[in-house]
């Protein structure tokens, strides 16, 4: 995992040019209340399982994820449904669906891809990974506790709303819109169950609450620093041997034996599929 930044009162305020509380020292002190820096930073792979439960839709499904130092997959089999898998290997995210198949993602949906998969830790640990500037944008008493709003950045303008427990440090939750091939979608998840694994305070209930559905996601697995198979992370289909319909192939690549074989191959259909135009004798 990244280095987490370490907590120095003299590098920041203790609020910003608002009066609020700085978006620094917030994450900073939540990184301590989930078990501290030297404890992320230890950590170079994961893998979990996690039931999920879509009430209002009647769905259950098991998601699996492998996770190392940024590279992932995920899939989640879903009855009904079908096999939902995410991946990425080198900073090329990729998404394989029932509705869309497989595509490479990019934009503001490869941002999100990435730091989801942060998110089974929480946005805190790995924000400076996937944002480029954190900001307190408002203190808030939601059920009667005090809670820190912090608005992070992204390269491409993206935000996310983090919302940190004032007096406990830990994360409440965090709202976004969600980008994909069928419109973007306002959406907050909730963190709840907070246990300790090896020194890590994560949290092993996730809700998720769209406009359109709510999800409950339940962990019931979680090693850490395992071996991972890193043949899972790359795109289905980007072997040396895949040819991407549109794309110019390096010449450099290419064998001259399989070129003509395959060019005469070409020449002998195109000469069987050509009409002949001799005459018959007697004819005309």
């Amino acid at each position: 995992m990244a280095k987490v930044a370490e907590k120095s009162a003299a590098a920041s305020p203790a609020v910003n040019e608002a009066g609020l509380p700085d978006a620094a020292q917030l994450l900073a002190a939540s990184v301590d209340a989930m078990g501290g820096a030297a404890k992320f930073d230890a950590l170079t792979s994961y893998y979990s399982e996690v039931q999920v439960t879509m009430g209002g839709l009647g769905l259950t499904g098991v998601a699996k994820t492998w996770w190392r130092g940024g590279d992932y997959y995920s899939e989640m089999e879903m009855p009904g449904v079908g096999m939902i898998r995410t991946g990425s290997l080198d900073g090329k995210p990729w998404s394989d669906d029932p509705i869309n198949g497989v595509r490479a993602l990019d934009g503001k949906e490869a941002e999100q891809a990435a730091w989801s998969m942060a998110m089974t830790l929480c946005l805190a640990p790995e924000w400076k990974r996937h944002f480029k500037a954190a900001e307190t944008t408002a203190v808030t008493q939601i059920e009667g506790k005090q809670i820190a709003e912090v608005t992070l950045t992204s390269a491409l303008g993206d935000r996310v709303v983090l919302r940190l427990d004032v007096a406990s440090k830990l994360p409440v939750s965090h709202s976004f819109t969600q980008a994909s091939p069928l419109g973007d979608t306002p959406a907050t998840i909730y963190f709840k169950d907070f246990r300790v694994v090896e020194g890590m305070n994560i949290p092993f209930q996730q809700v998720m609450d769209t406009t359109l559905t709510k999800a409950v996601t339940t962990m019931t697995r979680f090693e850490v620093n395992g071996p991972t198979d890193a043949a899972k992370f790359a795109m289905p289909g980007t072997g040396v041997d895949t040819v991407t319909p549109g794309k110019l192939v390096d010449g450099a690549k290419i064998d001259p034996e399989k070129a003509a074989a395959a060019q005469a191959a070409a020449a002998e259909k195109a000469a069987k599929a050509e009409p002949s135009t001799k005459r018959k004798p007697g004819k005309g």
